[in-house]
């Protein structure tokens, strides 16, 4: 796909998950009207409705111009990185669609640097003797990756979720990218088990080392089971399940974790399921929203019944 614009906003879905990228594409044209949105698509299935409703520009992994890319990224939460190698836009943000815009941040996006974490916390001191349990779980393992890059530091960086970011279009190239997956493929254990997550932070911060990406980090990405949820709270009060028309601090509402449902009272889903509600009003009204968010719970839970039972199924045959 050709650049078509400077900057861009990109989310993207699979079938599953196309219910919950509607709220992330309501909260993209709500707080930034102006902003241009790509979607890509991972499957074959209809996204017509999306694209008239909010001006999209579809890219599916389908259509990928490398057979070779192709098969990387589709069915994994890889696909994401189509965007990074043939979106439209030179420079971008990325959401998961997990993730919504929550006021516009825009003015704190960093057009000047190569790629921008959108988290600020240095995750491992720099004088650090030990490697925490965590880093090779979500990340990498640094003393398997001595084996390919001996000159790594991998302490005083700030790790990331990748389900929030800004990045420069094809700041990674792809050949460098294939041969990082070829290291893990050789190395079990190398990479955590999360997709595109560890290598994406092994290569921003291992080529920020040598000098080949400008780096920036920005405290944009509030993830509640890190940050709590006491100032999406106090954006939500007196709301009225509408979007808070000033956000005290614009920026990424991740809900990575627990994902934002109804139906699950441990998690707090209020600025998701308004942003959910944003999106059926559009087409059905206030109460129609309602019925169409209720719907799509019902779907969710039904679905979770299913597999538990399907698991159990199989648990009492297998015995």
């Amino acid at each position: 796909m050709k650049v078509q614009a400077p900057f861009g906003f990109v989310t993207g879905c699979h079938a599953g998950d196309k219910f919950m990228v509607q709220a992330t594409l309501a909260s993209m044209r709500h707080y930034c009207p102006d902003v241009p949105i790509c979607l890509t698509v991972d499957g074959d299935f209809g996204v017509s409705d999306l694209e008239r409703e909010y001006d999209l520009i579809v890219l599916r992994v389908s259509e990928l111009s490398s057979e070779t890319m192709r098969n990387l990224v589709s069915g994994s939460g890889r696909a994401k990185l189509a965007a990074m190698w043939e979106g439209p836009f030179e420079f971008y943000v990325w959401l998961d669609s997990d993730a919504i815009v929550w006021g516009d941040f825009t003015p704190q996006v960093r057009t000047d640097v190569d790629f921008q974490i959108f988290w600020s916390e240095i995750s491992i001191p720099a004088d650090a003797t030990e490697i925490p349990p965590w880093l090779p779980h979500f990340y990498f393992d640094p003393q398997k990756l001595r084996r390919f890059d001996s000159e790594f530091e991998w302490r005083g960086h700030a790790y990331f979720s990748s389900g929030a970011f800004a990045c420069r279009r094809d700041v990674i190239p792809f050949d460098k990218w294939l041969d990082a997956e070829l290291w893990g493929r050789e190395t079990p254990g190398l990479f955590g088990d999360f997709y595109e997550q560890p290598l994406l932070n092994y290569l921003v911060h291992s080529m920020t080392q040598r000098g080949e990406l400008k780096l920036a980090v920005s405290d944009l990405q509030h993830i509640s089971e890190h940050h709590g949820v006491g100032e999406l709270k106090q954006d939500c009060a007196d709301r009225n399940w509408h979007f808070p028309k000033k956000v005290r601090r614009p920026r990424v509402a991740h809900f990575c974790g627990r994902k934002p449902f109804l139906f699950d009272r441990g998690s707090y889903s209020r600025p998701f399921t308004i942003a959910r509600l944003e999106h059926h009003r559009r087409q059905h009204g206030e109460l129609g929203a309602w019925l169409e968010v209720l719907s799509e719970e019902r779907r969710v839970l039904s679905g979770k019944f299913q597999r538990r039972f399907q698991r159990a199924a199989c648990k009492s045959y297998s015995a």
